[in-house]
């Protein structure tokens, strides 16, 4: 590339980002400042790959200034909404196009100029989110998705550098929207990418990926590759071999009234993965409702039986926690649904509990599961160093 010309293009995209400051959106302005930037022929037209954006020169100068702003602004929010990274098995191209039509509504509802060239931009998708857009155009394809003309800008979504991951792509935006905040300017970013931050950083887990977690910092398991864990098909994620660390652990099951039969009968299988997978050297499991109902005792060779239910009354916590001080486990679980008053004085043990069906239920110490019909869950109350915490205090017991 000629010197002469990479310094005349140069200048005229530092006069494109400046007028994209001037359009107002902090948090655009925050993001285009933490992004990388390269001219190649490489690509047609102008792309991203969630860290870096591409701008093929000789596309760049043949476009009028008004649609350089625009092509900028387009990009950027491609990383925003993080579209490289929720793809997933869709069709890449179809993707990108349910992507287009998201953006450019949004920059034309914005007063960008959008008459440059054909952009995917059907009014019909006003407010509707990618992946809706996506379903909508596998069901009902068209020989442009929307548009008159096939999108200059088709096929602008690229593939992260071996050495980068989405983590990064992440730290952009989340760093841009602090950015924004800050200044007062996040009233420009839509509620969507907020929630799409939410996912990645507190991302739904299989329940059993925590129970490894939580086991993990408190025994001295060992993992070993040669003996494949059953729950999942990828042949590299590890069993455990050992024994070591987790002498006896207490699993309480609440059997009230209010949690319903099918939880219960979900629970054994639930109750045999862990006995399976993490092998306590004891593994008692014992039922309550506003007492305990039934106690059982599986050594570490004994076999995994169906439990049968007795009581279904109300709930009680405080007969659990007499209960486990008097038998000092390793470690304790509690299935419940958390509709229940949960005694101020914690066991002083590590403490997860797995609640099913109370999605606004929190504990003031201990690791909290929301456990779903879906098997994934989301995290709540930790403390990595003892388990034990109070929630908001910064208080915890040792």
């Amino acid at each position: 590339m000629e010197r002469q010309f990479l310094n005349r293009i140069n200048e005229e995209y530092e006069k494109v980002k400046m007028a994209l400051y001037l359009k107002g959106s902090v948090f655009l302005g925050a993001l285009l400042c933490k992004m990388d930037f390269v001219w190649t022929e490489e690509v047609n037209t102008a792309a991203t790959n969630g860290v870096s954006l591409f701008w093929n020169p000789k596309f760049f100068e043949a476009l009028d200034f008004d649609t350089r702003v625009t092509v900028l602004a387009h990009e950027l929010w491609h990383v925003a909404y993080m579209h490289m990274a929720r793809i997933g098995n869709r069709n890449p191209e179809i993707h990108n196009i349910a992507a287009d039509h998201v953006i450019n509504l949004m920059l034309q509802e914005h007063g960008y100029y959008m008459r440059g060239f054909p952009y995917y931009m059907d009014i019909k998708y006003t407010g509707w989110s990618t992946e809706d857009i996506y379903d909508d155009l596998m069901k009902n394809p068209s020989p442009n998705n929307g548009s008159n003309k096939k999108s200059q800008l088709s096929g602008d979504i690229i593939p992260l550098p071996a050495d980068k991951s989405i983590a990064d792509v992440i730290s952009k935006v989340v760093s841009a929207v602090t950015t924004a905040k800050m200044t007062n300017g996040a009233g420009d970013i839509p509620g969507e990418i907020s929630l799409i931050i939410e996912q990645f950083l507190n991302p739904k887990l299989p329940w059993e990926t925590l129970l490894y977690n939580f086991f993990n910092e408190i025994t001295d398991f060992e993992f070993s590759y040669r003996r494949p864990n059953r729950r999942y098909s990828d042949p590299i994620l590890p069993g455990m071999a050992g024994t070591t660390g987790l002498e006896h652990l207490i699993y309480y099951l609440d059997i009230s009234g209010s949690v319903s039969d099918d939880n219960i009968l979900r629970f054994n299988s639930e109750v045999k993965f862990i006995k399976d997978e993490f092998k306590p050297q004891k593994l008692t499991l014992v039922t309550f409702d506003t007492k305990i109902q039934d106690e059982y005792v599986f050594e570490e060779g004994d076999s995994f039986e169906k439990i049968i239910v007795t009581g279904r009354g109300g709930t009680s916590l405080f007969p659990v926690f007499e209960h486990a001080k008097k038998n000092n486990p390793t470690a304790m679980v509690i299935f419940t649904d958390l509709y229940v008053g949960i005694p101020m004085e914690s066991p002083l043990v590590p403490l997860i509990w797995i609640c099913i069906d109370n999605k606004t239920a929190t504990v003031p110490y201990g690791k909290l599961i929301h456990l779903t019909n879906d098997r994934h869950v989301s995290e709540g109350v930790t403390n990595s160093d003892d388990f034990v915490e109070v929630e908001g205090s910064g208080i915890s017991a040792n």
